[in-house]
């Protein structure tokens, strides 16, 4: 894959990577308040900074922050786009070994419909990497 190609699928898969992360995060807080009960916003956010059961959305929240860093950082290279697409890719790949994102993620697509809808925007978006 090019620097252009790689700009260009960074630009494409922000908004869904975004997307599929809230949905995610929402189910999540429906499933934490569903047992703990109610909590505010600010309450469920340090949750999920702090506790141990939600580190497993960390990769996904780290790659989302480095698509953003790199597309907006004006000293960005090649290299480093090329790195971002690879993080990418490599986050929905159950090639990749220690991939502690995908055994709590893959139940949550038959779980939650729209997550698995969203997570066929992202998929759609990998597969046109794949063929450049």
């Amino acid at each position: 894959m090019n620097d252009p190609q790689c700009t260009q699928f960074l630009s494409d898969i922000r908004k869904p990577l975004l997307a599929l992360h809230k949905a995610i995060l929402d189910h999540e807080r429906a499933a934490y308040e569903k047992e703990f009960g109610p909590v505010t916003p600010a309450a469920f956010l340090q949750v999920l900074i702090n506790g141990s059961g939600f580190r497993w959305l960390t990769p996904l929240s780290t790659i989302i922050a480095n698509v953003d860093e790199i597309l907006d950082d004006k000293e960005a290279d090649a290299a480093d786009r090329l790195a971002a697409v690879e993080a990418v890719t490599g986050l929905f790949s159950a090639d990749q070994p220690n991939n502690s994102f995908l055994p709590r993620y893959l139940p949550l697509l038959q779980a939650d419909p729209g997550i698995l809808h969203l997570h066929g925007q992202v998929s759609q978006v990998l597969r046109g990497a794949q063929t450049k």
